[in-house]
This record gives structure tokens, sequence and C-alpha cells, in this order.
């Protein structure tokens, strides 16, 4: 019951944002386009921005893994060729400095994602989009 209350009150404070996976899903596709491949995720502890295509090229992940965990975990923790003395733990060592990434995961007692998707009765908490740059936006020339 204790950490029911705690988490109740957590979403109270740091008011999270919650929305039904359709309404997720097309503020993504407003955001970054259709292709679920180019939907950019923040990390909550580190700040670091990663898509699928990112966990693609610099994890082992097969698709099928790095859709279960896009947006929930950080991909410092899937980069098994970072030096383990180098990995930015998501609670100690310069937590964030250089923009992550850190191996920080959303299911463990510290739920930091900011964003509560319902879908089919369940609740998923993500990691909040990244904001899209000047770069990043389409050429209307």
């Amino acid at each position: 019951m204790a950490f029911v209350v705690l988490d109740l009150v957590i979403w109270e404070v740091m008011q999270l944002v919650k929305m039904t996976h359709q309404e997720w899903a097309a503020e993504a596709v407003r955001r970054f386009g259709p292709n679920a491949k180019d939907w950019k995720f923040i990390c909550p502890v580190c700040g670091y921005v990663q898509s699928m295509r990112d966990f693609e090229t610099q994890t082992d992940l097969s698709l099928e893994e790095i859709e279960r965990v896009i947006g929930f975990s950080c991909i410092g923790r899937w980069m098994e060729h970072l030096d383990e003395s180098a990995e930015k733990s998501c609670f100690e060592r310069d937590r964030g400095v250089a923009g992550g990434p850190c191996n920080y995961a959303g299911g463990g007692l510290f739920k930091l994602n900011p964003m509560r998707i319902e879908k089919d009765d369940e609740v998923h908490q993500l990691f909040a989009f990244a904001e899209v740059t000047l770069q990043e936006l389409p050429s209307v020339v």
C-alpha cells in the first residue's frame, strides 16, 4: 500500500503526462513522422536522446527486443561494447554531465519516466519525447 501511495504522490508532484496509446502515437507522428524508427525519446536521468535507429546501430538487440525497451530503458544499458569502467550509472558518478547514455531503466524502485500511457487496461511508463530541433525540421524549399 505504501508503494501505491508513494507512486501517486510522485505522479502528482512531478506533473506527469497521462494519455492513451492512440493519443501518444498521434503525438509521435505529429512530431517525428509516421516511421516509428524516427521517433526520439529522452532519458529522464541523463538527458540522452535516442531512437529505434540508434538501438539498431549501437546495440545487439533484435527489433522485437528494441520495441520492448525503447522509451523505457536508456540505450546505455544495452551498449555492451562500452568499457564497463566508463559506464555511467544513473545514480552515481557524473550523472548526465556528458549527456549520457546511462544504465537507467524505468521498472525499478525509482520510476522516473514522465509519461503514463494507457493501452488495453494496462499502464506503461515511458520516456518523454525529445524536442525536435531546427536541423531536423523538413525543408519547405
